[in-house]
């Protein structure tokens, strides 16, 4: 349960080049959908957080796991506090029955790599 619980976590710290450290900083999603998803739901979910990022703002973008049932939408927005090197990701994901959704921000690091920050309040 443990390895199923922080894997997706872990996966997307990874995939925003966040390191392990920024897994901590990412505890508020341990009672989400994410936290429920498989190998190839996290796959697909990572996949999807990459385009959202560089997706143009209000453009949903949609993936789904016909293996698993999982699926979701990410929709980027331009930062509340106006960084232009920040966005926020609107993320609904569902996964064995659970639903979750909430904003996201994301700052792009000197290196081009994202990094989750903090939620915003919407």
């Amino acid at each position: 349960m443990y390895k199923q619980t922080i894997k997706p976590l872990v996966i997307t710290a990874c995939l925003l080049s966040a390191g392990l450290a920024q897994a901590a900083n990412m505890a508020f999603m341990m009672d989400q959908a994410m936290s429920r998803f498989n190998d190839e739901d996290a796959k697909l979910f990572n996949a999807a957080s990459a385009k959202a990022l560089a997706a143009k703002d209000g453009t949903p973008i949609r993936w789904s796991n016909p293996g698993s049932g999982a699926f979701g939408t990410l929709t980027p927005y331009p930062d509340p506090q106006k960084n232009p090197a920040c966005r926020e990701i609107h993320m609904e994901n569902v996964a064995e029955n659970v639903k979750s959704a909430g904003y996201y921000r994301f700052c792009k690091r000197s290196d081009g790599s994202w990094q989750p920050v903090m939620p915003s309040r919407k």
